[in-house]
């Protein structure tokens, strides 16, 4: 009886006048409703008392909202509750971040230093966290992909030295900032020290959440240290974060890029004992690395993808897709030719019916390379034939900026003896000089050259250059001639 009992909470005025978990009105009402509230508030409860802890988020929340900060600011600074009220504004400001721009929680980050560090702390994280949130802004001209990545890395630096600075003066919020300036960190010598400087602080305030060390491996891991972060798991497996995904993965692929298999295999069943398992990222870069070994373990890597992903849906899906082409590249590696083919065509057999997935499956870096392995076979082999030629056939644009995947339509062209179809699809492609060079390395070094006549092969990109308006290289012709002289 006891067990069935929910929790109990200490009712107060307040939980009477506005329950005890009450939900603020969304955007489109939330002044109407914040103005309503409190004008009921001061006639009926009284004029003087400080607004409960909802209402006091929701008018903060709607201060935020008509960019008037320093009012904003005293409401928090007057309000004796304000960690609650600041927390109840952080989610609602989380909860819908198109709705204040990141400028807007920047200038409150500066603003509420006359309320607390503890107030500066939370718009901090909400301000990382509507930066995380943001999309390229509309406009009738749309900036250069190199202009939109300086702004965007522009925005990421300040936010970042707002977070460190923020912690050099007020070494408490290091625990609360920990996770938020690693989101931010790209991983650089400078950023990995800076992280790891804000978790010793954490530390030694004795405040910081076990669950927060999967990130900070994570920074090591982008920065190309997985020596660095092996050893910081060596202390960390001894806390909560041994069963924690984020932080096992992170030890996993660390471990794996340094060959250690057993203590990768450890740092699984550590999770496995608290029933989870290792995040995408970290299943491939597992299944990779035994695929390289001296002695590939195929088997075991089958096992460990089968317990995995158990059904096809879960491995020719989504997230899973990833883990499903690493399978393919070992069994190519390890020479299981028809058991690689068999991936594949169960691959097809999945998403026939499911052409955004199958779309997604041809994009990946990798296919391009392994169709080409495989090319040959789809003269014989249906299912190949549809999975690679007809479906890039069928949505050519699939090819539009991947030169690899207009070699790779022509190689298949070339194996399936359809080239009058693979020329009307290539010619629906915008290619410039570059890419086109790219397309046709890709075709001819290592695709047709080796199933084909050099001259047909010649031919073949005389066509495609034809009807693209470029020019075959001339050192592709001569690389092209020698080999027909082999």
């Amino acid at each position: 009886m006891l067990r069935r009992t929910q929790r109990l909470s200490r009712l107060t005025f307040e939980g009477l006048l506005c329950g005890v978990r009450p939900e603020l009105p969304p955007p489109q009402t939330l002044a109407a409703a914040c103005t309503h509230a409190t004008e009921q508030f001061m006639t009926q409860c009284s004029s003087s008392a400080p607004l409960p802890i909802a209402l006091a988020a929701t008018t903060v929340a709607s201060l935020l909202m008509q960019k008037r900060l320093r009012d904003a600011a005293g409401v928090l600074s007057l309000h004796p509750h304000l960690p609650q009220v600041l927390r109840a504004v952080r989610d609602y400001v989380c909860r819908y971040p198109d709705v204040f721009p990141l400028d807007t929680l920047r200038e409150m980050s500066k603003e509420a230093k006359c309320v607390s560090a503890a107030a500066v702390t939370t718009f901090l994280q909400a301000a990382v966290h509507r930066f995380l949130c943001q999309l390229p802004p509309s406009s009738a001209v749309q900036p250069g992909p190199d202009e939109e990545a300086q702004k965007w890395d522009a925005q990421r630096e300040e936010l970042r030295a707002l977070l460190t600075r923020h912690v050099r003066f007020h070494p408490f919020s290091a625990a609360s900032l920990l996770r938020p300036l690693c989101v931010l960190s790209e991983g650089t010598a400078a950023e990995r020290e800076d992280v790891m400087e804000v978790m010793r602080t954490a530390m030694q305030q004795q405040r910081i959440n076990p669950a927060d060390f999967g990130y900070v491996l994570e920074v090591l891991l982008r920065g190309d240290e997985p020596r660095r972060a092996a050893q910081m798991w060596e202390w960390v497996q001894h806390t909560s974060a041994c069963w924690d995904t984020r932080a096992v993965s992170a030890a996993v692929m660390a471990f794996a890029q340094l060959g250690k298999l057993d203590e990768a295999v450890a740092c699984m069943q550590r999770l496995a004992e608290a029933g989870n398992d290792p995040s995408t990222a970290a299943q491939v870069a597992f299944i990779r690395f035994l695929g390289e070994r001296s002695l590939p373990l195929s088997q075991y890597a089958d096992q460990l993808v089968h317990h995995w992903c158990p059904s096809e849906e879960q491995l020719w899906r989504g997230a899973g897709q990833d883990v499903g082409i690493e399978l393919i590249k070992l069994r190519c590696r390890c020479g299981l030719h028809a058991e690689a083919v068999e991936l594949l065509e169960a691959a097809y057999r999945t998403n026939v019916d499911a052409p955004a997935e199958l779309h997604r499956f041809l994009r990946h870096p990798h296919v391009a390379v392994l169709a080409r392995r495989y090319a040959p076979l789809t003269s014989e082999n249906k299912t190949l034939q549809q999975l690679f030629l007809d479906t890039l056939l069928r949505t050519p644009t699939l090819a539009a900026d991947r030169p690899d995947m207009v070699g790779l339509l022509l190689c298949l062209g070339v194996a399936a003896h359809r080239l009058p179809e693979v020329y009307a699809a290539v010619e629906q492609l915008s290619l410039d000089a570059d890419a086109f060079q790219q397309a046709l390395n890709f075709f001819a070094r290592r695709g047709a050259s080796k199933t084909a006549q050099a001259a047909d092969v010649l031919a073949c990109m005389e066509e495609v250059a034809s009807r693209t308006g470029n020019v075959v290289p001339a050192e592709l012709k001569v690389w092209l001639q020698l080999a027909k002289e082999m």
